[in-house]
């Protein structure tokens, strides 16, 4: 146990223990049981936010959730934000690390199999690499949703948010400085969020006028609050959304999110995407500052019809290859049939795993062709 979570243990246990507690029985037991076997703290980045999107989709698709841990690394997720929603979830159940998954589970664990020691009722392990790399030849998983946007609300109603109108463009987010090191362009070879907004304001000052048609719309949410649950309704009024990063790595929830209901990605990551996005055809690609520019200056010579066509690309895009219950089932079924070994999670800046064993540990077993697979390390 870590000296901090030594000290916090005392009443992050007991919190944990209550919302445990908490929950009420489900009227049915899920029938469909996703293991989640952690080692580590790994997963507890950002708030546990990876977590407990995994958690939110399962619950979207119907599955129960098992977490295996010891009471320590309890302790440790009660102490997080989103850690404390994802042990209140109705469909969440908690192990002991000497207890054992059903035996029809189907288990992630946070270390790859010869490292995973705890006794298991036969089932086949999927190593979570979780991290900044993708080791070729592995099963990927789509970056998220945030776990707040994943709902059966949103689930209902992107269809209507896919039709509706669109017009200008967007872009919501902290403007605070972490957004503006030079760390996305000297780790990452991206330019940061600060950079990107300051740039469009000076390129384009006459966009800025909120009576046009074709307007740009610039939020800064640390001072311009959006409500949860009108997010994803906003970006559906718009038919651009611009994709700046994150404080320490390029992917963020956001375009996720408005890929979901149709909105095109302005973005220069595009290559983070898995398979990449292609420009012209589910996104507006740019690299650098005069790039930017000159992707406004190409949307703005776009016919309507061309828009039209991108958005339904960038729907194609998003149920083929982001939508979480869609990965999800496939996973499950694939780790039925023991098909794959690890899946890739490319959320981080760093990697909490050395690709080279993952490599010396041959993962070219055969895969179902709708997983998507990645061709290279990010």
């Amino acid at each position: 146990m870590k000296l901090k979570h030594l000290l916090r243990y005392p009443s992050q246990i007991r919190l944990a223990k209550s919302l445990l507690r908490s929950r009420k029985p489900l009227e049915t037991e899920p029938r469909v049981i996703l293991g989640i076997d952690l080692y580590t703290d790994h997963l507890l980045f950002d708030c546990a936010r990876h977590l407990t999107c995994i958690a939110a989709v399962a619950q979207q698709s119907g599955y129960a959730v098992n977490l295996r841990c010891t009471k320590s690394m309890l302790a440790a997720l009660a102490h997080k934000p989103l850690g404390r929603s994802f042990l209140g979830m109705q469909h969440v159940r908690w192990l002991g690390s000497r207890q054992i998954f059903p035996a029809h589970a189907v288990v992630l664990t946070d270390v790859l199999e010869y490292h995973a020691n705890r006794v298991h009722a036969g089932q086949h392990l999927i190593s979570m690499l979780i991290g900044n790399d993708v080791v070729p030849g592995t099963t990927v998983m789509p970056y998220p949703m945030h776990p707040n946007q994943i709902s059966v609300r949103t689930l209902a109603d992107r269809n209507r948010l896919r039709s509706r109108e669109k017009r200008g463009i967007f872009f919501a987010g902290n403007q605070k400085q972490r957004y503006g090191r030079a760390k996305m362009q000297n780790r990452f070879g991206v330019l940061s969020r600060l950079e990107i907004v300051a740039t469009l304001r000076e390129a384009f000052p006459e966009l800025l006028d909120a009576q046009r048609e074709d307007r740009l719309v610039l939020v800064d949410t640390s001072v311009e609050k959006i409500e949860q649950q009108k997010w994803i309704s906003k970006l559906a009024e718009h038919q651009f959304f611009v994709c700046c990063p994150g404080a320490s790595q390029p992917m963020c929830h956001n375009v996720i999110e408005a890929m979901s209901v149709g909105v095109i990605p302005i973005i220069e990551y595009d290559d983070r995407f898995y398979p990449s996005l292609q420009d012209g055809e589910n996104c507006i690609a740019f690299r650098g500052r005069r790039g930017l520019v000159h992707a406004v200056k190409r949307i703005q010579s776009m016919t309507r019809l061309e828009r039209d066509r991108m958005s339904a690309n960038v729907c194609r895009y998003f149920d083929r290859n982001l939508d979480g219950c869609e990965f999800l089932g496939k996973l499950f079924r694939a780790g039925r049939s023991r098909e794959i070994r690890f899946v890739s999670m490319p959320f981080h800046d760093k990697n909490f795993f050395d690709p080279a064993a993952v490599e010396a540990s041959d993962p070219s077993e055969p895969r179902k062709a709708e997983l998507p697979v990645s061709r290279r390390v990010a």
